[in-house]
């Protein structure tokens, strides 16, 4: 009775690239207690599959996969605490792992961005800023895949830790908070909002070629920065970003502690048997950033697509503005959103849709994220040039027709292509993935705004 009161309220949301008729899925959803013995195709090659580790680098974050144990617990081809299990293993917890070895290092005196706070206004400083800038960009890439699984203790107490990661999704940042942090002395970070913490603050302070400070007239903390020389600015803003850095370090660290057994052993709670739907809730929840977060707030909000934009473009909007990084963060999630629904060879999301009888719902979702993910990849300006380039009502016209045919790529606004690619994989996952997977859409996604 759920699915059926499920696929008729679902029905006024299809889409064109939600291919999977409702009254195909109620007639297999009526069927679903039959055995399905579809597998899946291992080699399927549309889209890469991760190799265990889930960034590519073998590494299950000091721990290996519990799947194949679980696996041999249970009967059948495949079980969903168990592909949760290899989630887990295999990909969560790496992530974290990897995010806090590179915040740690990223942060410390002797690593790339302290290394480049010595060199100000010495002979090497070109060379240290080039190795601090590759360290940032990855240390952004390692927050970035984090997003997509912000669960149990990245999203708790409303994700305060994740947002001391990246807080984008919590408000514009605060430029002149920024300034305070870097014109005082004795700054405790930790009572400083999110605002003005995390990578979009590394991203200000750091490539940010405009030194004069942001903040009105009388805010006692800045008086006086605009005199001090350029060098003098530059390092008080690197002080400022090893702040941040550490911070951030801390945040991961503590997140990355918080699942494992020896600390907060909450990936013991996350396979609790009993614990299996909610579990599964939670992780689908953290999978709809692909639609608030990826379409919606970095390339709808400010190529002025969504109702959200009042204005013909909002660039205000654009997450990484200063050091260009925007269409790579958005890269980066569409890959961790591609390897969290395939998790690996023998599981995952597309394993479970497979499972329950519709392996070409699976196939579209492989093959509607490699199309955005070899758009994106073959974008050559970033989003706030794209953003900067519609200008008139004829242009904003022209990105709508380009998201709205997302098969022919824009030359003049490929971006609102990749939008308009981004929104398929979304509506796929609004009607076929939530009533396959048989979870909820989370609050705030139930009708696109578009």
């Amino acid at each position: 009775m759920r699915f059926l009161v499920l696929a008729i309220a679902l029905t006024g949301l299809f889409s064109d690239g939600a291919h999977a008729s409702v009254a195909s899925l109620f007639q297999a959803l009526l069927n679903s207690a039959m055995t399905m013995d579809s597998a899946k195709d291992d080699n399927d090659n549309s889209i890469s599959e991760p190799e265990p580790g889930g960034n590519g680098s073998g590494s299950t974050g000091g721990a290996e996969s519990g799947y194949e144990e679980c696996m041999a617990s249970v009967t059948g081809s495949y079980d969903t605490r168990c592909m949760l299990t290899a989630l887990v293993d295999e990909i969560v917890i790496p992530n974290y792992a990897d995010l806090a070895s590179q915040s740690a290092t990223f942060s410390s005196q002797d690593g790339p961005l302290g290394t480049y706070c010595s060199a100000i206004s010495a002979g090497d400083e070109s060379e240290a800023f080039s190795n601090a800038e590759s360290a940032y960009r990855g240390l952004v890439d390692a927050v970035q895949r984090s997003e997509m699984h912000a669960i149990g203790p990245a999203a708790d107490n409303a994700f305060s830790l994740q947002y001391r990661l990246n807080s984008y999704m919590g408000g514009a940042i605060s430029t002149c908070g920024i300034d305070s942090i870097a014109a005082s002395s004795n700054v405790d970070i930790s009572a400083r909002p999110s605002s003005t913490r995390g990578i979009r603050a590394l991203d200000y302070l750091l490539f940010n070629t405009e030194l004069d400070h942001t903040c009105a007239s009388q805010v006692t903390a800045t008086q006086g920065w605009n005199d001090l020389t350029q060098s003098e600015r530059k390092a008080l803003r690197c002080d400022a970003a090893m702040l941040v850095a550490s911070d951030i370090s801390d945040a991961a660290s503590s997140i990355h502690s918080a699942w494992q057994k020896t600390d907060g052993n909450y990936r013991a709670v996350f396979l609790e048997e009993s614990n299996t739907f909610q579990s599964l809730q939670a992780t689908t929840d953290s999978m709809f950033y692909l639609e608030k977060g990826t379409k919606d707030a970095k390339l709808g909000m400010p190529l002025g697509i969504i109702a959200a934009c009042p204005d013909l473009t909002c660039p205000e909007f654009v997450e990484a503005p200063y050091s260009g990084n925007s269409l790579q963060n958005v890269i980066t999630n569409l890959e961790i959103w591609s390897e969290m629904f395939a998790s690996n060879a023998e599981t995952g999301f597309d394993a479970h849709i497979e499972n329950e009888g519709w392996p070409e719902v699976s196939q579209e979702f492989k093959s509607n994220l490699a199309k955005a993910l070899e758009l994106a990849n073959s974008i050559d300006e970033s989003i706030a040039s794209q953003v900067g380039e519609i200008e008139t009502e004829s242009q904003e016209t022209e990105c709508t027709n380009a998201f709205s045919n997302p098969d022919t790529t824009s030359d003049a606004f490929p971006m609102c292509t990749l939008y308009g690619l981004v929104k398929r994989v979304v509506d796929s996952l609004k009607i076929d993935f939530v009533t396959i997977v048989n979870v909820e859409v989370p609050g705030g996604s139930q009708s696109d705004n578009d």
